[in-house]
This record gives C-alpha cells, structure tokens and sequence, in this order.
C-alpha cells in the first residue's frame, strides 16, 4: 500500500499544477513522512522501510509516466500547459487567508516569485562549465525538494518557472537510454544530492513553521502559487498555434479545474 502511495506521490512530482505533498497530506501520510526524516534516527529501520517503499513508488511514477509527458509537451505544448494551469487554479480553494498581513505577504510573495521568473522564462537554462553545472543543479535538486516538502507548490510547475523542467524530465525519460548515461549522470548526480540536502532542511524548517506561522506559510504559499500560473499562461501564450488549438486548449483548462477539484473532494471525504 505504501508503494502505491508514493506512485500516487510521484505523479504530482512529474506533472506541473499537482502538490506531491499535497497528495500525501490527503492521503494521510504526509506527517508520518517529515517524523521519518526528522527523526530518522531515532528509528533507523522502521524509518527506512517506510521511506524506501514510498521511494520505490515514486521512482516506479517517474519511470512510466515522464515518457507521456515529454510527448505530450512536444506534440500538444499549449494544450497540456493549460491543462496544468487549470489543475493549478482548481488547488487554489484549498489555500485560504483572512489578515491583512497574510495578505501582505501573498503580494510581496507574488511579486518576489514573478520578478525571479521572468528572468528564465522564456529560457532553459543550459550551463557549458562543468562545475557551475554541477552546482547549479544542486541549486536544482535543493528547490526540487522545497517543492516536495512545502504543500501546495508543485515542483514541476517550479522547475518550468526556473527554466530546468526540460531538461530534468527528458532525463528522467531516458533513463534507460545506455548512450546517453554519462549525461544523465552529469544532471541526476547533483540533482540528487540537492534533494537530499533540500529534504532534510526543509523538513525541519516547514515543521517549525507550520507550529508557529502556519496562516503566513499558507500565505507565502498562494502567491507563490498565483505567480506560477501567470508565468506559466506567458511562457504558453508566448508561441505558435492557432485559434482552434487555443480553444481546444481552454478546454482543457477548464477539465483540470475541474479534475483537481473532483479528486481533492474526493480523497478528503
């Protein structure tokens, strides 16, 4: 069961507009899992067990499905980027603020989000030097695993934002692609460290955080949400294709709003 958990994990960690951790909130595991890693060695084998088998699921999600999402992106750009802004727009509901200041800190948060996107929009980042490389996808792998921890935000959304979404879902497409081992291992090697570095952070920190600060987390939590969706709909609009394609894809921004609210009604009832 908890494999099949971490395949359902896995596909919010591949799919742009869906929350992994969000999934794991609702599917009653998400606090097991920041206990298992904050406090991993206060029982290293049942810990390990249950973090491995969710590992398990999730690296079986990312195996058979980012095949279906490189082709879709590549075939049906405009169409599939809308359908995950609309799955992002449909998650908004569940974040809700009441204060002044949460309100505050859902602009500044916006704003802050929004001017840091525009700089790699329109762009994949691609780095020659190899240890900047190295580094950079440490930076990666780090804002990967925030993503993972902090409910609400979809890593691959993220990803799209900072310009490395190709790039990591081709590799992870082409895992099994002999001929190009050396270069996955280039991206992936840094990439995993930064998640495991990242993960252990920000365990602890959004632990901490939602003890304390849970509306403001909520908060900084929807305008970073809000600035993915407006960067996402510009990077979309931003290329070729016709009326009839931009009607087809307004459909099926409207089916992930509405997809995304099904599912969340369902798995909380």
């Amino acid at each position: 069961m908890l494999i099949i958990k971490g395949i359902i994990i896995g596909i919010g960690k591949i799919i742009p507009g869906v929350s992994g951790s969000m999934l794991a909130i609702s599917m009653g595991i998400y606090q097991k899992l920041i206990n298992s890693i904050n406090d991993f060695f206060k029982n290293i084998k049942d810990n390990s067990i249950f973090l491995i088998k969710i590992i398990i699921g999730i690296l079986i999600s990312i195996i058979c499905f980012s095949n279906i999402i490189v082709y879709l992106l590549d075939k049906y750009y405009l169409i599939t980027m809308f359908f995950f802004i609309g799955l992002i727009i449909g998650s908004l509901n569940d974040i809700k603020i009441n204060t002044k200041n949460n309100y505050i800190i859902t602009i500044l948060t916006f704003i802050i989000t929004t001017i840091l996107g525009f700089i790699s929009i329109d762009n994949t980042v691609i780095i020659d030097d190899n240890i900047l490389n190295f580094i950079y996808y440490i930076f990666v792998g780090f804002i990967d695993a925030v993503t993972m921890i902090v409910p609400g935000i979809s890593g691959t959304a993220t990803l799209m934002m900072i310009g490395s979404y190709n790039t990591i879902i081709t590799v992870y497409s082409n895992l099994f692609n002999l001929n190009l081992l050396m270069f996955n291992l280039k991206i992936l090697l840094p990439f995993f460290i930064g998640i495991g570095i990242g993960i252990i952070i920000t365990a602890k920190l959004i632990n901490y955080l939602f003890k304390n600060y849970k509306n403001k987390t909520y908060s900084a939590i929807l305008g970073f949400s809000i600035s993915t969706i407006v960067l996402m709909f510009i990077k979309s609009i931003n290329t070729n294709y016709t009326y009839n394609t931009l009607l087809i894809a307004i459909i099926f921004l409207m089916l992930g709003i509405i997809l995304i609210k099904k599912i969340n009604h369902y798995i909380s009832n």
